[in-house]
């Protein structure tokens, strides 16, 4: 796809809530920016909780992620590529688990 097929189509973007887990001790700054630098994301933000802070152990950590990335295919088939491609290449990351209840859409352009 070329910059003038995306331009001609517009480009959906749409927002999700997404809870990671993370090795303990990883430096988790470092694996949000990564998390950033996957193809679609758009803008990662984390959301404060102080139940996942008390849900962690001596070996993971939790954390709630709030995204925004640009739909493609679909929604739900593209943050399955987006959980694929992060949890493939993302030292320290053990699980992403997008909460499908909160996408939505965000916008087209």
């Amino acid at each position: 796809m070329n910059l003038s097929n995306i331009l001609l189509e517009g480009i959906s973007v749409y927002s999700i809530e997404v809870l990671i887990k993370t090795i303990a001790g990883e430096n988790k700054v470092e694996i949000y920016n990564q998390i950033r630098a996957v193809s679609g994301i758009v803008v990662v933000t984390i959301i404060q909780s102080d139940f996942l802070d008390n849900k962690s152990t001596s070996q993971y950590e939790y954390s709630l992620l709030k995204m925004k990335y640009i739909v493609k295919d679909t929604p739900e088939n593209d943050i399955d590529i987006i959980k694929s491609l992060a949890v493939k290449l993302i030292p320290g990351l053990v699980s992403f688990v997008p909460r499908l209840n909160t996408l939505e859409k965000k916008g087209a352009y």
